[in-house]
């Protein structure tokens, strides 16, 4: 569990930080260095350092923290005094540091300070083994130093930060979570080599969002312990270059797509259970749309044993519309869940039922002109989208409950208590006979009669 320690402070007035018992002896400052450590590596760094001021035994009582956040997300530091201030602050920490080891090293600027001077401060934190890196700096100049591939104790890498990358050829890391952002990675071995090769034993997590491959067409990552991969690339697809980026050995990945589509993602060596693709039709064109289901359909036939999916209506749109052009599409024989994030053609969403023999689950956000076999016998949980009890609606609702045999139960059902048709009705009437039979759980919210008259009237 998280600890978390908020400090009040009024203007004008000293940090108050010490506590006396009631023969006003101050017990704080005689516990030992290493509590004293802990609980000050807990606070804001910017409050940590306030404590030099409560007594002389406290001057430098901060310089043992092994947590060190330099934050300046709101752009305060615009004025260059202000700027000097937070360069002389860190460079005072790093300097009467007593910590041998560092847990987390943060740095997080709007405005643009000096790159040789970020250098010096990421090389000082990998030289004292920090197990957290963050920076988050939306400016040029800063290049990453090469010790950072021989942190051993490095678990968390977390850079939004457009520089260039140069990892070794065969990197071996003890990386657990690392996110790359606007970084390019550049292959300093060409032309003797055009592959990389990385080594992530314990890596759960891997996100890589708009970043560009220089010199290098082939790229494996061993994770054996991967559970979640992610990739957002909104740059425009003539950027992009090719390179083939192979993820092997995850056992129960959880993977996710944002943006343009790329056809560089090779997950075929590793067990994919669950997928978010969401790429959303950027090009208003007939031959770039076509490409993109393209793209879609290969990088989906990938992940053959999927469990769960979930798709944006434009991906659906895109996938369906190869299947007019003659071209296979992916079968996904073992899709448990299915969901649709946004709008979506209604025919080309039954089309793509077809291809998802097994469904259980499904979210529905428009009504359907049919009801595809699928649905009809194998599934036992609706959730509905913006459901709120129109005709066409429960029209949809009634024909699920009186035909899905394995229907188990329905989410998402609302109810507008100014309709009074008659076949919303009837459904109405009908849903409470399921409901009260046992035969069928409506929400999560709902425990009895009660409960269910409540909520839909």
């Amino acid at each position: 569990m998280e600890e978390n320690i908020q400090i009040e402070s009024n203007v004008g007035k000293k940090p108050r930080m010490t506590e006396t018992d009631d023969t006003g002896e101050d017990i704080i400052s005689k516990l030992p260095e290493s509590i004293i450590s802990r609980i000050l590596s807990l606070l804001p760094t910017k409050h940590v350092l306030q404590t030099c001021v409560l007594s002389k035994e406290w001057e430098y009582k901060w310089a043992c923290i092994y947590n060190i956040d330099i934050i300046d997300a709101e752009g305060f530091s615009r004025r260059t005094t202000m700027k000097k201030n937070v360069v002389n602050f860190v460079d005072r920490i790093f300097i009467l540091s007593r910590a041998s080891t560092l847990k987390r090293f943060r740095l997080w600027f709007v405005e643009k300070y000096d790159a040789h001077r970020m250098i010096t401060w990421i090389s000082a934190a990998l030289m004292r083994d920090v197990e957290d890196l963050t920076i988050f700096y939306g400016h040029e100049g800063v290049v990453l130093p090469r010790c950072l591939f021989d942190c051993i104790p490095l678990k968390k890498l977390w850079l939004h930060l457009p520089c260039t990358f140069r990892p070794v050829q065969n990197w071996i890391s003890n990386l657990e979570v690392l996110y790359l952002d606007q970084v390019e990675i550049l292959n300093d071995h060409a032309p003797n080599t055009s592959q990389l090769i990385f080594n992530f034993p314990v890596l759960g997590t891997l996100e890589l969002r708009d970043c560009k491959w220089l010199k290098v067409n082939f790229v494996e990552i061993k994770a054996p312990a991967l559970t979640e991969f992610n990739v957002a690339h909104y740059r425009d697809l003539s950027e992009v270059e090719n390179c083939q980026i192979k993820i092997s050995g995850a056992k129960h990945l959880k993977f996710g797509f944002h943006g343009y589509f790329v056809d560089n993602l090779d997950l075929s060596a590793s067990s994919v259970f669950s997928a978010a693709v969401d790429y959303q039709n950027f090009v208003h064109n007939l031959q770039g749309f076509q490409k993109n289901g393209s793209l879609a359909c290969l990088l989906l036939k990938g992940c053959s044993g999927l469990n769960h999916l979930q798709l944006s209506g434009d991906t659906v749109e895109a996938i369906i519309a190869q299947s007019k052009q003659g071209h296979p599409l992916p079968e996904f024989n073992m899709l448990k869940r299915l969901e649709i994030c946004s709008q979506y053609d209604s025919g080309a969403f039954l089309e793509f039922l077809h291809l998802t023999p097994s469904i259980e689950w499904i979210k529905l956000s428009m009504v359907m002109e049919s009801i595809p076999s699928c649905i009809v016998s194998h599934v036992k949980e609706v959730e509905f989208a913006g459901f709120n009890g129109e005709q066409t609606h429960v029209h949809l609702a009634g024909f699920l409950l009186k035909n899905a045999t394995e229907l188990k139960k329905m989410v998402g059902l609302s109810r507008k208590r100014s309709e009074e048709r008659e076949v919303e009705s009837l459904f109405w009437a009908k849903l409470k006979r399921a409901f009260a039979n046992g035969d069928l759980q409506v929400d999560s919210s709902v425990k009895n009669m009660a409960d269910f008259e409540s909520l839909f009237g």
